[in-house]
């Protein structure tokens, strides 16, 4: 597997996954040939956002103050993503000099899935996809717990994942319980030939005992079986040693920009 390739691929997975957000009833995508803008119409940052940017140096500016006047007739915060893809190099300096400020920088990972070797899930762990809108509420009750939303964006985030449901869509999703009691959660997304690891998620008082391990584990097996090389993601810092002792190494950073005034809103 090579680094490079792998950033590459992470980079358009992400992209991708931001368009099929925006591609639910309500959203709108923009697709510019030098840029895309995605919004779902939903009050989360996290699924609202500039991606792919291609900009030339001369015109960055009046690109960002064009996406920027898109986006401000929408509903919901956005943010730019910029990853190791995004153009021109300097990228970040513009954003910032056009009022943006930094809301995001982690580490891109890639696993080259030959190295993948499964692992075991702890005592009184179970483990199963999301078939249902119950399995679905469960679900985002557990990205809830996990990631502190308030209300707005609890509801957005739920809304956002209507579709990730069953084994055969884009994006699928799975549960862990721990002695029935639901406490872990993670995401695949296939795109641009590679298998996509998202929103792995664990709640506090089940964190250090494998289970976000496993549950990583069982998305990164269903990769496997259909056929997937490589898996991607983007690291928290609660994930990565995590992922580092499942292979996974560093190939990228992935930064996200926002608007000041939109800080704290998701």
């Amino acid at each position: 597997m090579n680094d490079g390739s792998a950033a590459a691929e992470l980079d358009a997975n992400f992209a991708e996954l931001i368009r099929w957000y925006a591609s639910r009833p309500g959203g709108e995508i923009r697709q510019d040939p030098d840029v895309t803008a995605c919004s779902t119409g939903l009050a989360f940052r996290a699924v609202n956002g500039a991606i792919a940017a291609r900009l030339e140096p001369a015109t960055a500016d009046a690109r960002i103050a064009d996406i920027r006047r898109w986006f401000a007739g929408r509903i919901g915060p956005w943010r730019w993503l910029v990853g190791p893809s995004a153009t021109p190099p300097d990228l970040e300096r513009h954003l910032l000099a056009a009022g943006f400020e930094a809301v995001g920088d982690n580490p891109g990972m890639a696993l080259d899935l030959a190295r993948f070797e499964d692992a075991s899930w702890p005592p009184g762990v179970r483990i199963a996809p999301v078939d249902d809108a119950a399995g679905l509420a469960k679900w985002a009750e557990i990205q809830r717990r996990a990631l502190e939303l308030d209300p707005i964006r609890a509801r957005a985030w739920h809304d956002a994942h209507d579709r990730a449901i069953g084994r055969e869509g884009t994006l699928r999703t799975w549960i862990a319980s721990l002695h029935d009691e639901p406490v872990a959660a993670a995401a695949l997304f296939e795109a641009a030939g590679v298998a996509g690891v998202y929103n792995v998620a664990t709640v506090s008082e089940a964190r250090g005992r494998g289970i976000g391990r496993a549950i990583t584990a069982t998305v990164l097996a269903e990769a496997v079986a259909r056929g997937h090389r490589t898996a991607v993601l983007g690291a928290s810092d609660l994930g990565y040693p995590v992922y580092c002792r499942l292979g996974f190494r560093d190939v990228s950073r992935l930064r996200s920009y926002a608007l000041p005034a939109e800080d704290g809103r998701g």
